[in-house]
């Protein structure tokens, strides 16, 4: 396997390997998994990391704000 420069030599070498070992077993029992995965990525969910709790609040904060500023300018200017 030294021979293998790059991931698509070492991926290629991988699937006929797995096919050769497994037959039509294997392609039957990945049936399954793949419809599944395909409904998983359907639905996507946004990551809560440190980064999107800032930007989320920097909206809300903007948000707050500018219907302070509407509002305060609204009730003083009459």
């Amino acid at each position: 396997m030294a021979d293998l420069t790059n991931l698509t030599d070492r991926i290629v070498h991988l699937r006929h390997r797995t096919k050769k070992a497994s037959g039509a077993k294997a392609n039957s029992q990945l049936l399954p998994t793949t419809k599944r995965r395909a409904s998983s990525l359907r639905e996507r969910r946004f990551a809560n990391d440190s980064f999107m709790i800032f930007v989320y609040t920097l909206l809300a904060i903007a948000l707050l704000s500018q219907i302070g500023l509407f509002l305060s300018l609204d009730i003083f200017a009459y």
